[in-house]
């Protein structure tokens, strides 16, 4: 049983890092403000790619995938690969739609894209694959639509939360550290807080970031993926962090949790340093 540790009074906690990953199991977009939407960050997990079954892929068995950067630029996602680049739209027009396999059983409706990048894709990651759009975001929601839990491709929840604390308890049981931003890749992170007290975010049920809510809906069970080196993309010959987080951080409905995964409940914009508050 995971128990929570209280937080040092004198301390503020506060935002610390803000990550978005539009294209699902792609490298990160770091940013210094943002705005919180039913659906989580903006663009958020809202692309995937997905094999010719259209079965989604993911880093966890193609670590290729950590090394394909986005950037906005104006209404465009520029898509970095290797040898070239490609501007897509945030937006997409509709597009006849396919169903996708994602978790679960139910399949999901997505949008193909663009078929130039879809055959750069296949040629960069050596396997039919192509790139798709989340239908149930569609072309033009606007910020406070009411949208699906499962508009987007996100593994879980909208929001991925991780903290200081717990990352350095975990360095400390380590052999070798994980240390800074890069560590935090390992994890997913949509937010970072900084802290003092290793797992206090599992007592956490409801939150505050600047003026936005959130409701804490469990852990976040960690998978292969937090073994892969994000720079190198090799995986830890001895499944670390992944071994030592099982000698601590067990699941009482199984697996090992590291981090929590929320709902927005009161959005709004958002920043490094906003001040972190507990409600309950």
């Amino acid at each position: 049983m995971l128990t929570p540790i209280r937080q040092c009074q004198n301390f503020t906690m506060h935002l610390s890092q803000i990550n978005t990953y539009p294209i699902k199991s792609t490298h990160p977009i770091t940013v210094n403000n943002s705005y919180l939407l039913p659906t989580g960050l903006p663009f958020d997990r809202h692309w995937m790619l997905v094999d010719e079954d259209n079965t989604m892929l993911t880093a966890r068995k193609h670590p290729k995938l950590l090394h394909i950067t986005t950037q906005i630029a104006g209404s465009n996602l520029l898509v970095q690969l290797p040898q070239q680049d490609f501007l897509i739209p945030l937006k997409p027009l509709p597009q006849s739609e396919i169903l996708v396999h994602h978790w679960g059983d139910t399949p999901l409706a997505a949008w193909p894209q663009n078929q130039a990048l879809d055959k750069a894709l296949t040629q960069y990651l050596g396997l039919s694959c192509s790139l798709v759009y989340s239908a149930s975001l569609g072309a033009n929601l606007g910020v406070e639509a009411a949208l699906p839990q499962a508009a987007s491709f996100a593994d879980a929840q909208p929001v991925l939360l991780t903290t200081t604390a717990s990352l350095a308890a975990l360095n400390e049981r380590l052999d070798e550290a994980v240390d800074g931003t890069i560590a935090m890749q390992r994890f997913r992170s949509n937010l970072v807080v900084s802290n003092l007290t290793a797992d206090v975010e599992d007592g956490w049920q409801r939150i505050r970031i600047g003026a936005c809510e959130l409701l804490v809906s469990y852990p976040c069970t960690r998978c292969i993926l937090t073994i892969i080196d994000p720079v190198t993309l090799q995986a830890h010959a001895h499944r670390e962090p992944l071994r030592t987080l099982a000698k601590y951080r067990r699941l009482e409905e199984g697996g090992v949790g590291f981090g929590i995964n929320l709902q927005v409940v009161k959005g709004g914009p958002i920043a490094i340093n906003d001040r972190v508050e507990i409600l309950a």
